[in-house]
């Protein structure tokens, strides 16, 4: 092992901090912080692909994992939490510099918090998940708008808004003019965000159909169905903690939003 080091990420640039072969410490900065650039800079640091670097899994830890990855190099990814909790309480002023040191220390001693690196297809599956989830949220505003709006014009309230019943039942409502121009292009808004929840949440069910820890889940002794959220693949909250969650190949965390498929 040539090099081992330790990247604190940000948007503006990644700070590192190296010992190289001969024991010498290098520290610098990578500016702008984009693929491009680091990947120049490890083609000119590390042309032998020789060494390992730690970073956070913070915004931005995908395309430097891969990179990292691309050019030969071992790569670790720690949780974010964990790291803070080893760096200690704070007895000077916290640097970005004080930061990449910190992963490159516990890296060679050994005590870096590993965090599991997903697959390509599980990330791009996890974006996915994130927009349904966010599609899921706003569809789910432009109810409590609509709600909100008979409320505030004295309406009776209508239960399951979007179906047939409930869109005949808006239609009979006592509003003023700008009242049912407001509920039309809520309704309008809701149908825009229908069309691309449907096909998504399709998609999502034909991978979770497909993954095998999605399946494991599936068939656990809590009934458990496939999760698909912002974060990862988990359990349902009314259940009993999973142990083994995560050897059961969980894809991410989530928060509010379940795909329930058994």
């Amino acid at each position: 092992m040539t090099i081992v080091g330790g990247f604190d990420v940000h948007r503006e640039q990644i700070t590192f901090d190296y010992v190289d072969g001969d024991g010498l410490v290098r520290w610098g900065r990578i500016r702008p912080a984009t693929r491009r650039t680091l990947r120049r800079w490890l083609a000119e640091h590390c042309p032998d692909g020789d060494g390992e670097f730690a970073l956070e899994g913070c915004t931005g830890w995908r395309y430097v994992c891969e990179e990292l990855a691309a050019a030969g190099m071992g790569v670790h990814l720690g949780d974010p939490a964990e790291v803070a909790a080893l760096r200690g309480p704070k007895k000077r002023a916290k640097t970005d510099r004080a930061d990449a040191q910190l992963l490159r220390t516990l890296l060679l001693e050994g005590r870096f918090p590993e965090s599991w690196i997903p697959p390509g297809h599980v990330v791009e599956t996890r974006i996915l998940g994130r927009l349904y989830c966010r599609l899921m949220d706003e569809r789910r505003s432009w109810q409590q708008r609509i709600h909100a709006q008979l409320f505030q014009q004295g309406c009776p309230p209508i239960t399951a808004l979007l179906s047939e019943a409930g869109r005949e039942a808006l239609t009979r409502v006592e509003l003023s003019t700008a009242g049912h121009h407001y509920v039309d292009a809520a309704l309008r808004r809701i149908d825009e965000l229908t069309r691309q929840i449907v096909p998504l949440r399709a998609q999502l069910v034909t991978f979770a159909h497909q993954q095998a820890g999605c399946r494991a889940l599936q068939a656990s002794q809590y009934g458990i169905g496939v999760v698909v959220g912002g974060d990862h693949v988990g359990r349902d909250r009314r259940r009993p903690p999973v142990p083994q969650l995560r050897s059961a190949g969980a894809l991410c965390r989530t928060r509010h939003h379940r795909v329930l498929l058994s």
